[in-house]
């Protein structure tokens, strides 16, 4: 029997702070990164979500040339990391402006809801009505639904592949309302970029942290047990696909998956690096094109250092490489696989 969460959320409370000063400071070297152009909220319930009534917010930074009435834009939907207990949308600000510069998307960050207040499934759910409310008012908000590309960090590098595997789910099996399908237009997901995911909860972070190459270079355990703990506090979940892409069969893998433009970046001296990569290779052997890449020499959140005389120059070149996955799969029609069953 799990205990009190009450002590969960005061070390949360307090990580949450401290993440706030580290990325302040992780803003401050030049070039500066975008601000959000505008924060859009809307209800949880409308589709699948078993934690109904919040009100989630989306960050939106826009292209220079947007404007809606004239025409429709791809889309980035971007969840940020932290264990799913820390963090925040406007996190991956510096992955926001590479989306900018280099592609012709817009790009949304996901204020999902975090643990221990809101544990599994709940970040997971949010993702999905996320996208799904997105898709439902795309002339509102100039998005062409053709064009959807996720992306995520850490955690959120999870969520980028849970989201898709949990809507499939529930098109599938009718946990959708038929007539909320009917209203909803065609709606794609043509790319997927993971950067350092987690993919299995089934293995223990003992075994991961044996498995790492430098293991002192890891996130400390104080941390890592905070997450587990707030996100998984029951044990029985961590085989489910909506937590460990992993655990998914390969027919759903298949169908839930787009087949082609799926980015995975994994960091050589991380602990979720060999779990990363075998699902890489999974993937790959599935039929699925993927580009698979180890950041060389790099620890995990090598990108988010709160340093605020420099950023990691690997960062700007794994970005560009991801945006140019993205580019192509906004350019290319032939790959893009239908998300509404």
């Amino acid at each position: 029997m799990s205990g009190p969460r009450w002590p969960l959320r005061i070390q949360a409370s307090i990580w949450r702070s401290l993440t706030n000063i580290g990325f302040g400071l992780h803003s401050l070297p030049s070039p500066r990164p975008p601000e959000y152009d505008s924060v859009k909220s809307f209800s949880t319930g409308t589709y699948a979500s078993s934690a109904p009534g919040a009100l989630l917010n989306l960050y939106f930074y826009l292209p220079k040339d947007f404007d809606a009435k004239s025409r429709k834009y791809p889309v980035v939907v971007n969840f940020h990391g932290g264990g799913f207990t820390i963090g925040a949308a406007t996190d991956d600000c510096r992955w926001a402006g590479a989306v900018l510069n280099d592609t012709s998307a817009m790009f949304i960050g996901v204020e999902y809801r975090l643990a221990p207040e809101y544990p599994f499934p709940i970040c997971v759910e949010d993702g999905c009505e996320a996208v799904l409310h997105l898709a439902a008012n795309c002339e509102e908000y100039g998005i062409d639904p053709e064009r959807i590309a996720l992306t995520g960090f850490s955690a959120g590098a999870n969520l980028a592949f849970t989201v898709p595997l949990m809507l499939h789910d529930h098109f599938k099996t009718g946990r959708v309302d038929r007539n909320i399908i009917s209203e909803l237009p065609s709606y794609h997901i043509v790319s997927i970029i993971s950067f350092y995911p987690v993919t299995d909860f089934r293995k223990s972070r003992a075994s991961k942290r044996a498995s790492s190459r430098r293991p002192e270079k890891n996130l400390p355990s104080i941390l890592t047990n905070l997450f587990d703990a707030s996100y998984m506090p029951d044990p029985t979940n961590v085989a489910s696909p909506f937590a460990s892409p992993s655990a998914s069969s390969d027919d759903m893998l298949q169908q839930a998956l787009p087949s082609e433009h799926i980015g995975l970046y994994c960091c050589e001296w991380d602990m979720l690096h060999e779990e990363g990569s075998a699902f890489a290779l999974r993937m790959e052997e599935l039929g699925k094109k993927v580009e698979y890449e180890m950041i060389p020499e790099a620890v995990h959140g090598f990108d988010k250092a709160p340093n605020p005389m420099g950023v990691d120059p690997k960062a700007g070149r794994f970005y560009h490489k991801a945006c140019a996955i993205l580019s192509r799969a906004f350019d290319t029609k032939s790959t893009r696989v239908s998300a509404v069953m």
